[in-house]
């Protein structure tokens, strides 16, 4: 009998819980995991929720096992990034996550630990790096590119030919207009509509996008 893995989900936050549920959905439809439980330092943060999987450790101290699969459910770009390679660097591997009901096209490249939610469509002719999120209900069209440790939020609209680099940050119901390129961890404001080229750091916000300061993140 084939063992199923064992998935384990970095941060049992908000972030982390609804993962588990896609997760679990994904379980129900065919995916071969079971869910061993989350990594996180707040050992109560589940105390007031109904989950049937513990905190089994904290991801500084955590030894990957041969059979664990992780998801890393960081919602900053920079903090996931972090927790990912230091998951990474002790020798642990990454499931990639494709909801169920999501719609995924032609020639879609998607890179380990990426997580794609609920009803998000990937056109087709698309390269996705490494632990992409997609929220609900957003959608990416022909020919982009998105880069490692992207947060795309739900509902958001990515159009043919953008380039997002390495870590960018889509606020929910965002646009970004056809062959747009976003610079690395340019951080782009909830119901924006980016029409221009943004710079790496810069946040933006508005119809259209304008910036209005510096993303002081460390990459």
């Amino acid at each position: 009998m084939l063992k199923l893995n064992d998935l384990i989900i970095i941060s049992a936050g908000e972030l982390g819980r609804e993962v588990y549920t896609w997760a679990l959905q994904a379980i129900h439809a065919g995916a071969s995991w079971t869910i061993k439980g989350f990594l996180d330092d707040r050992t109560d943060i589940l105390r007031n929720y109904k989950y049937n999987v513990p905190i089994i450790g904290s991801p500084n101290k955590y030894v990957p096992e041969p059979n664990d699969r992780f998801l890393c459910a960081i919602g900053s770009p920079a903090g996931k990034k972090r927790f990912s390679m230091m998951i990474h660097n002790k020798g642990g591997k990454y499931a990639t996550l494709i909801h169920p009901s999501s719609v995924i096209g032609l020639n879609v490249n998607i890179g380990a630990g990426s997580i794609i939610g609920p009803l998000t469509q990937l056109s087709c002719d698309i390269s996705i790096g490494q632990h992409v999120f997609f929220g609900t209900n957003s959608n990416t069209g022909h020919d982009t590119v998105i880069g490692d440790y992207c947060q795309i939020s739900g509902s958001c609209e990515i159009n043919g030919h953008a380039v997002l680099g390495e870590g960018v940050f889509l606020g929910s119901h965002s646009t970004i207009l056809p062959k747009v390129k976003i610079g690395a961890y340019a951080f782009i404001g909830a119901g924006s509509v980016v029409i221009k080229k943004v710079a790496q750091k810069i946040k933006v916000f508005g119809n259209p996008a304008i910036p209005i300061g510096q993303n002081d993140i460390t990459s």
